[in-house]
């Protein structure tokens, strides 16, 4: 075998060796993450003012079948983009669901159309 081959291999087998640790997580580390996710459901569903069934479907609570689920989803892009733009609650308002819901499903607020766009 060539040493270049050797290497490669020698490489490979140290990558293969830490590929599972990289990435395995423990039983406490999984059930922290969920605990994490549930608690961001429901402050969402609070500043909402709806239950978990509003967008999800019981039985499969990761289905994306229900309509609701995909406009929350798109509203969830939305509000991390505005965050990453810098409403991160440091020097503006925070945003999250909240800053335009209010505690209800449909914001009071609606733009008005203006007469310049078709």
């Amino acid at each position: 075998m060539s040493r270049m081959n050797l290497r490669i291999s020698l490489i490979l087998s140290l990558v293969l060796i830490a590929l599972p640790r990289a990435f395995a997580q423990t039983p406490a580390q999984i059930k922290s993450n969920e605990e994490q996710i549930r608690q961001v459901m429901i402050t969402m569903s609070r500043q909402l003012g709806v239950t978990c069934n509003t967008c999800h479907l019981t039985e499969n609570f990761k289905s994306d079948k229900k309509e609701m689920f995909k406009v929350a989803k798109e509203h969830m892009r939305l509000t991390q983009l505005l965050i990453d733009s810098g409403m991160d609650g440091k020097k503006t308002p925070k945003a999250d669901c909240y800053l335009c819901h209010r505690g209800k499903l449909q914001p009071d607020y609606k733009e008005k159309i203006s007469p310049l766009i078709k």
